[in-house]
């Protein structure tokens, strides 16, 4: 009787768990499509260093305060060099679209990336479900070869909400 209880109780759990996943987005699939653009063009900061560096949250913090002063654009990020833990260094360029009256922002950097055709994956998930950059490369880099095209390897994580990122890969 008690190895009924048991077996039911971790089933139980195993289906709790299954439906929270679920609700979380855990199996949505990456959406891919090639659009046409123009130059993918950023102004933000530059950061290098560790994750856990209060100066990279300050700069996240920074162009955060950006993204809601004006209205219309998000949070984008570049990662140069990605950490393989919390202690290796990083470097990170957290930016907005380019705009011609946010200029004159003497402290924000240009980051522009020629192109006339991207890769957008778009991801609809939680972020504790979210899957990993590596993957989402993988797949991206597996849609291009598919499609005949080839990335600049360069990746723009456009954040959109807390549930949703596009990554902007542009073609060479």
């Amino acid at each position: 009787m008690n190895n009924i209880k048991v077996a039911l109780f971790i089933g139980v759990l195993i289906l709790l768990g299954v439906g929270i996943y679920y609700q979380l987005g855990g199996f949505n699939k990456v959406g891919f499509s090639i659009e046409y653009r123009d130059d993918v063009k950023l102004l933000g900061l530059t950061y290098r260093g560790t994750p856990q560096d209060e100066e990279m949250a300050e700069t996240f913090r920074e162009i955060g305060n950006l993204v809601q002063a004006h209205s219309g654009t998000n949070l984008h990020t570049v990662y140069s060099v990605e950490p393989a833990g919390k202690l290796d260094t990083l470097q990170v360029f957290v930016g907005i679209e380019y705009r011609a009256h946010l200029n004159s922002l003497d402290a924000l950097e240009v980051m522009n990336i020629p192109c006339s055709r991207v890769i957008v994956a778009d991801i609809q998930a939680h972020k504790l479900v979210m899957p990993s950059p590596n993957t989402v490369k993988k797949e991206l880099e597996a849609f291009a070869k598919e499609k005949g095209v080839a990335t600049q390897g360069i990746y723009v994580d456009k954040i959109m909400d807390k549930g949703r990122v596009e990554v902007i890969a542009p073609l060479e």
